[in-house]
């Protein structure tokens, strides 16, 4: 699966994210290492190609905000609530992630790699070429999210929820886990290494006899 990257100028001055810049609610074409949000933000706010490099946004809360062309490298975004959100476009990075709300949002062309995303919500997301890749992702939630060319890479998913939604054609043999909720009649065609279509045998209370 090919993802559009993030499409950023190939020099982008820097900018300082403060109150008085947000009033214009439109961010374009900058490299952000300094944020100053209020914890909760009420308008919609668009980031349009920008880096943002070893900034934090832990604990902030935003309405309808939307990323397009945009890079988060070393960043903190834990318990950030980016609900009803668009990414499209974005890459994610080396990044923190934990307890993240991003549900209820839309996300295209997104990679999240390399990155620790426990407790992370997505569901009732639609992700449509979306790549998670080598990331720590242990009890996140994919409840009735929408999933259309949706990639998992050697990620740590162990007590992750995929409760009605649609794992067709999602390869899992590669990831790691001890247990995962899903719908069972949601996995026809799902791809699943031999360990792991044992483990749900069991837990469709089948004996498994070596």
């Amino acid at each position: 699966m090919k993802i559009t990257p993030p499409k950023l100028p190939s020099f982008l001055p820097e900018l300082n994210v403060n109150h008085a810049l947000l009033e214009d609610y439109y961010i374009t074409k900058g490299t952000v290492t300094f944020l100053e949000l209020e914890e909760e933000q009420e308008d919609k706010i668009v980031f349009d190609q920008i880096h943002f490099q070893g900034i934090s946004m832990e604990g902030i809360r935003f309405h309808q905000v939307e990323f397009v062309d945009c890079l988060f490298e070393k960043c903190d975004l834990s318990n950030v609530d980016f609900g009803n959100a668009v990414f499209h476009r974005v890459e994610i990075k080396n990044s923190k992630l934990l307890g993240t709300n991003i549900s209820q949002s839309r996300l295209t062309d997104v990679k999240v790699e390399d990155s620790v995303a426990n407790y992370t919500s997505m569901s009732f997301s639609k992700l449509k070429k979306v790549a998670f890749k080598q990331t720590s992702m242990n009890r996140a939630d994919f409840i009735e999210a929408n999933f259309d060319k949706v990639d998992f890479q050697k990620c740590e998913l162990d007590g992750a929820n995929f409760t009605e939604t649609d794992l067709k054609g999602i390869d899992l043999s590669s990831n790691k886990y001890e247990q995962l909720t899903v719908s069972m009649e949601k996995l026809t065609d799902c791809t699943v290494s031999t360990e792991q279509a044992i483990g749900f045998a069991k837990s469709l209370g089948l004996t498994i006899k070596e």
